[in-house]
């Protein structure tokens, strides 16, 4: 009997482990299974919509109609293997790998878009810009991007929370970009042998941030309560905003001063009141297109949009005529002063007709910008030692500009998490660096140039690219990354709110979140 008992128990024993088994292989393939769904969702979820694919379609048949309209005027040129045919895939290819980049990764359009560029420029044996035409092309272009960009951003600007957080702003907007402006010609000048006025005119240009690219992910991280108790996307966005009318008051005057033929005091002088000159006929224009046409008309959204537009387009071509470099501070000073006083209307800020005019030109025109910009990278003639001295250019005087805004958010109250973050938001370089990657070999003087200036107006364009490219890079995937883990959460949102995103048309419960509801990814576009 004890034979029996112990058999029939090793028995049971031998089935319950064999089922344990049984159980153990199918929670292994469910969970297997899981995580695929998982996977493939997650995939899923990147594809375009059938909204969206509808929308590329009939981008891509106005693009082909205008292509085929084309032909009639430049024949040969808008043919495979013209130089305009090339051009044009070149910033088509630019547009799709930067936005499957950005679908994909957190990492901005802007740098997928700019190195296709450089590659292009790398791997393809033709330069297409030595065609005139291609190259009169990208020269004018450079005329009409400052417009939409200088245009749009003052569109946006939060004048309330500007004049209740003064110090706090202007200090942030200027100091940082003071110190890498002269940073930068420190470095260049001891590094690379650049003479001071070489040094500073990369330095105004360098010097300018570019809040475009970390502000979606600010505003995204104050939607989940993370840093909106000190309104820290709100900061970033109008700092920002604000560093690019300084770049552009100054970089004018620096410009000026440097390459236009006459007295240098009197050059100097000249740039110095093109700024309020500017500032002045800025104002004027806003409130004119504020009064004309009536609030009421039927057509006002779309005269105010050709009001601005036009008369950016003719300040930009007579600035650069007369040698006014920061008149265009025009620009941004009319659509602000046009988008405060529309907003005393029933035209909000940042969701008026003209701004939303002005976001679609900005994508339409942006990868031209981003993609002729890094066709600019020449690294045929650049050493490996060239290469090293100028990433250590670009990133000692970039640190010494993030200690700096570190300790100017600091001096304004912010913690010291919150100050490094701004700090990493100070990175990325990306709009006005673009618009003026050719700038210093456009400015050369006709008669005197030295064989060393036009070696450093080449590199000018080299550094800039370079800059675009990293900066971007790395303030993209920092903010992303470190910004939940420096940014405090708000008490009054709770853990379920912060775990998931904020449905946009979500009732807000504070005037705050009400007015930051206005931002968006395409805000603050600082350039130009």
């Amino acid at each position: 009997m004890s034979r029996q008992s112990s058999f029939s128990d090793k028995k049971v024993e031998n089935q319950n482990n064999s089922k344990n088994v049984l159980n153990f292989d199918t929670s292994i393939s469910i969970s297997k299974t899981g995580k695929y769904s998982n996977v493939i969702r997650r995939f899923r979820s990147t594809l375009p919509t059938l909204s969206e694919l509808k929308q590329y379609v009939a981008v891509i048949l106005c693009g082909l109609f205008l292509w085929g309209t084309s032909w009639f005027l430049l024949k040969d040129l808008v043919l495979p293997g013209g130089c305009l045919f090339n051009f044009t895939v070149m910033i088509v290819m630019g547009y799709a790998f930067g936005h499957t980049l950005e679908r994909y990764t957190t990492i901005s359009p802007v740098v997928g878009m700019t190195l296709m560029g450089a590659l292009c420029r790398t791997l393809v044996p033709v330069n297409f810009l030595e065609n005139p035409t291609a190259d009169a092309i990208d020269f004018h272009l450079r005329r009409i991007y400052p417009v939409i960009i200088l245009t749009k951003g003052p569109l946006t600007w939060n004048w309330e929370y500007i004049k209740s957080n003064s110090v706090k702003v202007f200090s942030l907007a200027t100091l940082p970009w003071i110190v890498e402006c002269l940073s930068t010609a420190f470095f260049t000048h001891v590094l690379l042998g650049f003479p001071w006025y070489w040094g500073l005119h990369l330095g105004s240009i360098l010097a300018s941030v570019s809040p475009a690219v970390v502000v979606p992910t600010a505003n995204a991280l104050n939607a989940k309560g993370l840093g909106s108790k000190n309104q820290i996307a709100l900061l970033v966005g109008n700092a920002g905003g604000l560093d690019t009318a300084f770049t552009e008051g100054m970089f004018g005057v620096i410009n000026s001063a440097i390459f236009y033929p006459s007295a240098p005091i009197y050059r100097i002088v000249k740039a110095l009141l093109a700024i309020f000159v500017g500032i002045g006929l800025g104002v004027a224009w806003g409130v004119l297109a504020d009064i004309l046409p009536d609030h009421n008309d039927l057509y006002a959204p779309t005269i105010r949009t050709l009001h601005i537009f036009s008369g950016g387009i003719f300040i930009m071509y007579a600035g650069g005529y007369f040698g006014w470099g920061g008149v265009c501070v025009a620009v941004m000073v009319c659509a602000c002063a046009a988008g405060t006083r529309w907003a005393r209307r029933d035209w909000p800020t940042n969701n008026n007709p003209v701004a939303e005019v002005f976001k679609l030109l900005w994508r339409i025109f942006e990868p031209m910008l981003f993609t002729l910009s890094g066709y600019f990278l020449e690294v045929s003639g650049l050493t490996a030692r060239d290469f090293g001295l100028f990433l250590a250019c670009i990133f000692s005087a970039l640190l010494i500009r993030m200690l700096t805004a570190f300790l100017v958010a600091l001096a304004n109250g912010l913690t010291i998490k919150e100050s490094i973050f701004i700090a990493i938001t100070w990175i990325p370089k990306a709009i006005v660096e673009a618009v003026l990657v050719r700038v210093a070999t456009d400015s050369l003087w006709a008669e005197g140039s030295t064989a060393q200036d036009k070696w450093i107006a080449k590199q000018h364009s080299n550094i800039i690219v370079i800059a675009i490219i990293l900066t971007t890079l790395l303030g993209s995937l920092g903010t992303t990354t470190l910004g939940p883990i420096l940014l405090s959460r708000d008490t009054r949102i709770s853990p379920a709110e912060l775990s998931q995103p904020r449905s946009p048309s979500s009732p807000q419960s504070t005037d705050f979140v009400r007015a930051n509801s206005t931002l968006d990814s395409l805000q603050y576009i600082d350039a130009q």
